[in-house]
């Protein structure tokens, strides 16, 4: 239907990068979706991520001075994430209290929200022992 909209074919390449995210654990590199769509080039994998970005089908999370690529809502419940700075490693955060909270405070100061995302970053536990040995 989206496609329709935009008059964009549902091409194989599209269909293995969206399968490939939709069955993702975790946001993942391009090497990643490389690596998983086989049948599609490296040049189709990056344009196809291009346009999901522009039509909202993807989002791309900045870790370091790389992207990390995972499916938006509606085709993956809303969260946050934590990051950790020096291995990369990212974890979504799905509180419905939290989300509760950002709800109450965009009401209390009279704002309707369109919408709202948090990244958490820090250290993990296993990089932090590493750097005290």
């Amino acid at each position: 239907m989206l496609f329709r909209e935009h008059q964009l074919r549902l091409t194989s390449a599209r269909k293995q990068v969206f399968h490939t995210l939709q069955h993702a654990d975790k946001p993942l590199s391009i090497r990643q979706i490389i690596t998983s769509c086989p049948a599609a080039d490296r040049t189709s994998v990056y344009r196809t991520l291009e346009l999901f970005l522009s039509l909202g089908i993807v989002l791309g999370i900045p870790t370091g001075w790389k992207t990390r690529y995972e499916l938006a809502e509606p085709f993956r419940p809303h969260h946050h994430h934590l990051q950790c700075a020096r291995c990369g490693e990212v974890i979504a955060i799905e509180l419905p209290e939290l989300e509760d909270q950002i709800r109450d405070f965009a009401q209390q100061h009279h704002y309707t929200l369109s919408s709202h995302h948090i990244e958490l970053h820090g250290v993990c536990a296993r990089c932090a022992s590493l750097s005290t040995q």
